[in-house]
């Protein structure tokens, strides 16, 4: 405001006279608070600027199960809410391994779905792949990926071709499972009620992991796969040109 009145009246005058003058006409604007501390902002962005490196480099197959994951957050419309569903990929066999549903896309859920995982897995010495997401980067989730014994992996910023195992996931469940049973626009606009889409989901997972056959993986589904093949005894042969494409 100092400058402006500066600018526009070519009047010099002080930022204190100028604060006195517009508290006693009550001419003050709402400031809105920080949430943080200066300190914690800069932690916050020392922290964004520190991006894991990508260890995949879109290698996404593995020739053991345990070996590396792919995870991120889709969306889930319903006509009462928007819901945020964070799934885990098994690159050795595309198992969705652990997913969970939420109100919110923040940590906790990130977080919750790594414990489910770990509460099936142990996962330790594992690649997590991820794209820059807030979430992803946030101190406590890193915490979590650390505690856990894994190695953070990131996509470039913007570059949805590093993570393309994972986008490929959601559009399956979106098209085979969503569009097919809603309607593409029904779902997008918002018009199925929430519950009955999360229900679609939690089904879908069930198929999709344990009968759905990939051509990937010989025909076999997820399941099937890592069952007939726990140390991948053929993976390399039906999954190298696949990647040749990546």
């Amino acid at each position: 405001m100092t400058n402006l009145v500066r600018q526009k009246f070519g009047i010099e005058i002080s930022g204190k006279k100028i604060l006195r003058l517009m508290k006693e006409n009550a001419l003050l604007s709402t400031v809105r608070r920080k949430r943080f501390t200066p300190e914690e902002y800069n932690r916050m962005r020392k922290n964004r600027e520190e991006v894991p490196e990508n260890l995949l480099k879109r290698n996404f197959f593995a020739l053991e199960s345990n070996k590396k994951y792919v995870s991120d957050l889709t969306y889930l419309y319903g006509n009462e809410c928007v819901k945020y569903l964070s799934l885990i990929e098994d690159l050795y066999n595309e198992e969705i391994v652990a997913w969970k549903i939420s109100e919110h896309p923040d940590e906790e859920l990130c977080e919750n779905t790594l414990d489910f995982l770990a509460a099936e897995r142990n996962p330790e010495g594992a690649v997590f792949h991820t794209d820059q997401g807030s979430t992803y980067l946030s101190p406590k989730f890193k915490e979590k990926i650390k505690s856990l014994g894994m190695k953070q992996s990131c996509s470039a910023r913007g570059v949805c071709w590093d993570n393309a195992a994972m986008e490929s996931a959601n559009g399956v469940i979106k098209t085979e499972c969503l569009y097919n049973k809603f309607g593409k626009s029904k779902f997008k606009n918002r018009q199925i009620p929430i519950a009955d889409v999360v229900a679609e989901v939690e089904q879908f997972f069930e198929y999709y992991n344990n009968e759905r056959p990939k051509q990937s993986l010989g025909g076999l589904s997820p399941v099937q796969f890592r069952e007939q093949n726990p140390k991948g005894t053929y993976l390399m042969v039906i999954k190298i040109d696949r990647n040749k494409d990546i």
